[in-house]
This record gives C-alpha cells, sequence and structure tokens, in this order.
C-alpha cells in the first residue's frame, strides 16, 4: 500500500496530504523519451494536410472578401471618385482647384446657410430655464 491508499482508507482526504501528494509528483515529474517524442511529431506532421500555393489572383480575390468585399470596395471608390469630381454644394471643389492650379483658401459663406434646422428629434433639443 501506498501513502494515497493510507489517506483514502482514513476516510478524509485533508488539504495537507492532498499538497504532499502533488509536492511528490512536481519533484518527480514524468520524461517522455527522444525517441518518442520525434515519432509523435513525425507522425503529427505526417497527417497535417499540405496547403496548396493558389495563384495571386486567387489569394487577393479572398483577402478582399469575395465578391461581396470586392463591390463594397468598387461602390466606395465609386462614391469617392464622384464626391471628388462633383462635390455637394458647400463643400469646397477639390478636383477643380487641382487641375486648374487655384489653391485659394475659401471661406463658408453663412448667410445662405440654413440655420433653422430643427434638432429636436435627435435629443439636442436643450431649454434655458
Amino acid at each position: 500500500m501506498n501513502d494515497f491508499d493510507d489517506a483514502l482508507s482514513d476516510g478524509a482526504l485533508s488539504d495537507d496530504a492532498l499538497e504532499n501528494f502533488f509536492a511528490a509528483a512536481r519533484t518527480n515529474p514524468p520524461q517522455v523519451s527522444a525517441d518518442l517524442q520525434a515519432r509523435v511529431l513525425a507522425d503529427a506532421e505526417a497527417h497535417m494536410p499540405k496547403a496548396a500555393r493558389q495563384p495571386w489572383h486567387q489569394a487577393l480575390w479572398h483577402l478582399l472578401g469575395g465578391a461581396a468585399g470586392l463591390s463594397g470596395l468598387a461602390t466606395a471608390a465609386a462614391v469617392g471618385v464622384w464626391v471628388g469630381v462633383a462635390p455637394p454644394e458647400g463643400m469646397p471643389d477639390l478636383a477643380g482647384q487641382f487641375v486648374s492650379g487655384t489653391w485659394t483658401a475659401e471661406t463658408l459663406d453663412t448667410s445662405e446657410a440654413d440655420t433653422g434646422t430643427e434638432l429636436g428629434g435627435f435629443g439636442w433639443d436643450m431649454e434655458e430655464s
């Protein structure tokens, strides 16, 4: 009989007794032989699937997210070009300035701006009391 069987026969396995068993296990850990470790690693490597190399255009297609990702990227690029060439009213025409070579600092004319916008629907209405 060993110490573990003696502790179990007493009916109570205290924390100290259990800690002694763990301490004994830590002092003499099991060792794996180098031959067994090499065989296990060789067997694991033999069972690993080999990754097939993809052509660069397929790898780029998957990197961009396929058709859904590429269509979103194309849409964002088209909108960016559109806003850059024909900006909405109130935004500076950067493409026109670049083509014509005039880099003037324009000031925003606030006399035409709509200052009566109702912002109450977004929780921005603050009444002074």
